[in-house]
């Protein structure tokens, strides 16, 4: 039996037609905000970057907002600012709120991850545990989340999910998993297994009635389109909003889609679906101080600081390039 942090319950699971109803809501202008990871200076900079649009965007934070954030002050920040807006659930939301504390972090590593990781992370979620629980009514809105939301932009419809289309913690959209391989995302994460072809990730387009696929968990962000006859897919994994996601470069990463063919001027990729705009958007926020914060909860010796200081420190070996896949083109900024 796969142990904590690779285990999958049966709640996870959902199929594709569960995205098939009714839109949640309409935009004009969306934000999805995955993996912000407990990064309080990165909350404040989404939120600046909201309000300086043209048209107040509508924001969707797609779990895994709590993760780093194991102070009081700093996740009291997070679950105010996550809340006041719309969220859904990720893994580590399911594992605050859960009764099985052996689900761990609730991530359901494949077996390529190292168990290195996996202790890593179930220890920081169990560390999390003990600051969620003094937090009793914030833990009970969170129970409350959707796994997964529908929403329409301009009449278009998107899939909003954590993991993938079948699972709120599935691998099968991670960067090293989709066709065609990316050999050196592939031998940097040791991946193994089956392959995610763009034969499926059509399907379950089909089945879900949506043109687009927003994502984040698996932390390495990337976009690529799909064409199935005459109809072109997206799917836009935006890594994470809290950490780092590229060599050499600091910053978050969200996804913005709008009807407004004009994509802000420091997009950092993007494409368009006749008429709908897709950007994957930098989050610029305080390094001095969220290292501060981060090194003050998490010093060195602690699960928090072994498994993310790199990151929070240089990076990732991901190239920007990368992350621009099929049709999807790096945008001058």
């Amino acid at each position: 039996m796969p142990g904590p942090g690779r285990s999958c319950p049966l709640a996870y699971r959902y199929p594709p037609e569960d995205l098939a109803g009714p839109a949640a809501f309409e935009a004009t202008t969306l934000y999805v905000v995955g993996g912000l990871y407990g990064n309080t200076c990165a909350l404040d900079a989404v939120v600046r970057r909201a309000a300086a649009e043209p048209i107040p965007p509508e924001v969707v934070f797609n779990g895994d907002f709590h993760y780093l954030d194991a102070h009081p002050s700093a996740f009291r920040a997070i679950a105010d600012g996550v809340l006041a807006r719309r969220a859904t659930l990720g893994n580590v939301e399911y594992a605050l709120t859960a009764d099985a504390v052996e689900l761990g972090c609730g991530c359901d590593y494949p077996d390529y991850i190292g168990d290195t990781v996996v202790a890593d992370s179930n220890a920081v979620v169990e560390r999390l545990r003990g600051i969620a629980a003094g937090f009793p009514e914030h833990l009970a809105r969170l129970a409350e989340l959707p796994r997964h939301l529908t929403v329409t932009v301009g009449g278009r419809r998107v899939a909003i999910v954590h993991g993938d289309p079948e699972s709120l913690a599935g691998w099968k959209l991670a960067l090293e998993a989709v066709e065609p391989g990316d050999e050196t995302a592939r031998a940097r994460t040791g991946w193994s297994g089956t392959s995610t072809s763009t034969r499926v990730i059509a399907d379950w387009c089909i089945r879900a009635d949506v043109e687009v696929i927003c994502c984040t968990h698996t932390g390495l962000p990337y976009a690529q389109d799909v064409q199935r006859d005459a109809h072109r897919y997206l799917v836009a994994n935006s890594g994470s909003a809290g950490l780092p996601n590229f060599t050499g470069l600091r910053h978050g990463v969200i996804t913005r889609l709008s009807t407004d063919p004009v994509a802000p001027a420091d997009s950092l990729y993007g494409i368009d679906l006749a008429g709908l705009s897709f950007a994957a958007l930098p989050v610029y926020y305080d390094i001095d101080r969220w290292t501060s914060e981060f090194l003050a909860t998490w010093p060195p010796g602690t699960p928090g600081h072994h498994g993310y200081n790199p990151r929070v420190t240089d990076g990732t070996w991901l190239r920007l390039e990368q992350a621009a896949r099929g049709r999807v083109r790096l945008t001058p900024g």
